[in-house]
């Protein structure tokens, strides 16, 4: 085969490859707005064009290697080989992360992200179990395998000129120069002063027809900048220059401290605090048992004694993020792995309870090697982890599942502590992780569950799941809630609940599909219960305002301890003063968070940029300038939002 042949068909792999790359775009945007009839493909063309010079660039560098092994078959035959193999395994690997990206959105609301590092230290096993029951993993093999073949059985088609003068390696080498050029050009992919960045994702008001713009390869690159800026070095005070601020006490002078103490008890109640598996704001407020959707079980009866915030948002959209975002309100994830958890990390907040005197608890229905949690969260203030392993020892009949055990057992292992903690007069703080409600999903230990009807649930989640998947979710939900509820309602009947402070969130939304575009409220949203003993406490709270994970243990320490949390916390939801709106999130939203309220949502976009939505009946819409409300909710956002970081890596850097 003559060279110029192989140029051709190479050229034909590239166009072919990048025709098949901005399909998956494509494919992506109607998948993902299907049901927005806000969301036209009018709104999508901003992207194309930015879309086909990303994948122009990755594609680009994906086939280089081949290239050069191109250029070299001009002398060397055998080099043709080695050419079309590595031209499979990087258009391969860049089809693969394609696929990855696509699934990730679905799971995560976002393209690929920082979070698929914490991925890593999750167990395997259980992830492949979750992946092949929540994935159509076979149509994606298929798919990517046929992606794969098309740009070779094309270039198959190209026939070598029966009569063809051979080039002379003079000519050879000009040619194979000016398309290294040109190749360098589309790898830079702008012949501007700048290449083509990040900066050049940002296409639209819409956040999906940005979401569109990265190919998997981009979004994998991107997260991995990210992740790296996680990897704590330098001046701590980065975090402050990043918002604008050139010191901390410019930051601290935008947050106010409570203007009064609160009253410390007079004995310190025992406290819990339940973070449930994918607790489901839109789910708990789904619970209608009268038109056959009972959700809650036990926790329906357990509510009449709570302070319920409905509208809530989480730290973070993962289980792990959110875990560490509650013990450290940090913003950067995550950090209790590797180097930094074999540390004591004093900025903790577990170690207020420690000092106030509580034995700290640490319960969960996963393994206790899960994320290495029994050898890092000693060293975060907690005196015990207990996981599957002793829950079971005390159950041994307790049904163990792929993510841990059943929400049942843990529940009655925490009731045991505190037993032992009334009899021993010894106050202390649990906090639990549930692991039942997680795909796959399965009602544990053949447990009977009343009625649900995923019809029942908003418009604006999507129904792509089969019938019999959406009603297992609905009835591990349904399980998990109902083990909360009866914990709840043991501790009332024992007597307990007159000296116990009770918190349940869940860790994040359910992995439901959502119209994302004006939901961000409901993607994020998680339902905030507090059980206080006092009464006079109970009626300060404001529950029509938006509340947050980062609102909970500094309620937690002033109920128990009478004892206020930093400014650069969140907010004490029963203090007798009006508490500022805005519920700050750390979910990276430009990588920087937001914050909510009655006032609409502002995103923080580093230095002192917002981008503000307004309240368009239970709609976020995006609007051209920010009321002097937002700018308040942004300006003690974004000071809370530096001074939390700054903090941790002040804590971090000392180690």
């Amino acid at each position: 085969m003559v060279w110029q042949t192989k140029v051709k068909k190479a050229f034909l792999f590239f166009l072919i490859g990048l025709v098949i790359l901005s399909l998956y775009r494509f494919v992506f945007f109607i998948f993902y707005s299907s049901g927005n009839p806000n969301i036209t493909l009018m709104d999508f063309l901003p992207a194309v064009w930015t879309g086909i010079r990303v994948d122009a660039k990755w594609l680009g560098l994906a086939l280089i290697p081949a290239w050069l092994a191109l250029i070299l078959s001009c002398w060397i035959r055998s080099f043709y080989i080695i050419s079309c193999v590595l031209a499979g395994i990087g258009y391969f690997l860049l089809i693969l992360l394609d696929a990855g990206n696509f699934g990730f959105y679905g799971f995560y609301k976002t393209p690929i992200s920082a979070l698929v590092y914490g991925l890593l230290q999750d167990d395997t096993k259980a992830i492949i179990e979750t992946i092949w029951e929540d994935w159509p993993v076979v149509s994606y093999l298929i798919v990517i395998l046929v992606s794969v073949a098309i740009p070779f059985l094309c270039c198959r088609m190209v026939k070598s000129p029966k009569t063809c003068s051979p080039m002379g390696r003079g000519r050879a080498f000009v040619l194979g120069l000016c398309i290294t050029l040109v190749l360098a050009v589309i790898v830079r992919g702008s012949l501007t002063k700048f290449p083509l960045r990040q900066e050049d994702f940002s296409v639209s008001k819409i956040s999906l027809i940005n979401s569109c713009v990265p190919n998997g390869a981009a979004a994998l690159y991107e997260a991995t900048k990210a992740w790296k800026n996680t990897q704590i070095a330098g001046d701590p005070n980065q975090a402050l220059h990043k918002f604008g601020y050139t010191s901390r006490e410019e930051a601290e002078k935008k947050l106010t401290p409570a203007s009064k103490e609160p009253v410390a008890p007079s004995d310190k109640p025992n406290v819990v605090f339940a973070v449930m598996e994918s607790m489901s704001a839109d789910i708990f407020l789904s619970h209608n048992p009268s038109k056959g959707n009972n959700t809650l079980g036990s926790l329906e009866e357990a509510l009449s004694s709570a302070v319920v915030f409905k509208k809530a948002v989480s730290i973070m959209n993962g289980t792990f993020p959110s875990l560490e975002g509650l013990i450290f309100d940090t913003p950067i994830t995550p950090i209790s792995q590797g180097i930094y958890g074999r540390n004591k990390l004093t900025f903790s907040q577990i170690f207020d309870f420690k000092k106030a005197g509580y034995k700290t608890i640490f319960l969960t229905g996963s393994p206790e090697s899960w994320r290495q949690i029994n050898e890092t969260f000693r060293n975060f203030g907690f005196d015990e982890v207990i996981g599957s392993a002793a829950i079971s020892d005390k159950f041994p009949e307790a049904e163990l599942g792929p993510w841990g055990i059943g929400d049942k057992w843990m529940f009655k292992y925490a009731e045991d502590i505190l037993d032992k903690a009334e009899k021993d007069k010894q106050p202390v703080f649990i906090m639990m992780l549930s692991t039942t409600n997680h795909p796959p999903f399965k009602v544990p230990d053949n447990e009977t569950v009343q009625g649900t009807n995923f019809s029942v649930l908003p418009n604006y989640i999507k129904r792509d799941s089969s019938e019999e998947q959406n009603n297992l979710l609905l009835q591990t939900y349904q399980y998990a809630a109902d083990n909360l509820g009866k914990f709840v309602l043991n501790l009332d009947k024992n007597g307990w609940l007159k000296n116990t402070v009770v918190a349940a969130t869940g860790d994040h939304n359910a992995r439901l599909k959502y119209i994302v575009e004006g939901n961000w409220h409901h993607v994020y949203g998680v339902p905030i219960i507090f059980w206080i003993p006092n009464a006079g406490t109970r009626q300060l709270a404001n529950t029509d305002k938006w509340a947050s994970h980062r609102d909970i243990i500094p309620t937690l320490l002033s109920a128990a301890t009478g004892a206020k949390s930093g400014i650069s916390k969140g907010r004490n939801l029963f203090a007798k003063e009006k508490i500022p709106d805005g519920a700050v999130s750390f979910i990276s939203w430009d990588n920087n968070g937001f914050t909510i309220g009655d006032a609409g949502l502002v995103t923080l976009k580093g230095g002192n940029s917002y981008d503000c939505y307004k309240w368009h009946g239970d709609t976020l819409q995006r609007s051209d300038s920010c009321t002097n409300e937002q700018i308040e909710m942004g300006e003690i956002a974004r000071a809370q939002r530096a001074l939390s970081e700054l903090i941790v890596r002040e804590g971090l850097i000392a180690k």
